[in-house]
């Protein structure tokens, strides 16, 4: 987002996108209505996600980078309960851990905890000050740079591919395919079931 701001400043519309100003987040509260519709629109089908993306693959994820700091998959997962059950009373999005995000903030140099506090801060900061304006600078933003960004991001992901060996390439391959051909949580089952089926009768 401070990235999209320079950008802006340097095409000469700043002035014509940013509104600044003190903004505060309203607390919001649900009917247990609301609360069912969100879960059958889109809470449901994002457990699959959550737990292959946010949790088992992050898990993994950080272990490779910093296997002396190793995070386990109930801190993760404790972790994002917290954020989703404080978050929606003032206004925020679900969010969640995910490898994408640690992977790209890794390969751009991220090494220690205080880049996301750096983030954090930063953050907070354009919600209180140019909450109005976010929009204007998300369409502002130069969509190129965001795309460049994510291949370069599917680059260090897909790096990983060349360590799987034996089954482990097999159950990733199956997974994979089937989630392609159908969707998510289906290949999620599929993909556990490959697992079991290869500890059972796959001992090499």
């Amino acid at each position: 987002m401070v990235l999209g701001i320079v950008l802006v400043a340097l095409r000469g519309q700043l002035l014509e996108v940013i509104d600044i100003g003190i903004t505060l987040p309203p607390l919001t509260v649900f009917t247990p209505q609301e609360i069912w519709r969100s879960l059958v629109l889109v809470g449901f089908a994002q457990i699959f996600l959550t737990f292959t993306n946010a949790i088992i693959a992050t898990t993994s994820l950080i272990g490779h980078y910093w296997p002396e700091k190793r995070v386990t998959e109930e801190k993760l997962a404790l972790n994002m309960g917290l954020m989703n059950v404080i978050a929606p009373f003032f206004g925020g999005m679900p969010m969640c851990h995910g490898a994408g995000g640690l992977a790209g903030q890794y390969y751009f140099g991220a090494r220690t905890g205080g880049t996301n506090i750096i983030e954090g801060l930063v953050e907070i900061s354009l919600g209180l000050w140019f909450s109005n304006s976010i929009a204007n600078l998300f369409v502002a933003f130069p969509s190129s740079i965001i795309g460049a960004m994510m291949f370069l991001v599917g680059i260090e992901l897909a790096k990983f591919v060349w360590d799987l060996r034996g089954r482990e390439f097999l159950i990733m391959g199956v997974t994979t395919a089937v989630s392609l051909a159908s969707n998510m949580a289906i290949g999620f089952a599929t993909g556990v079931a490959a697992y079991y089926l290869c500890r059972r009768f796959w001992k090499t």
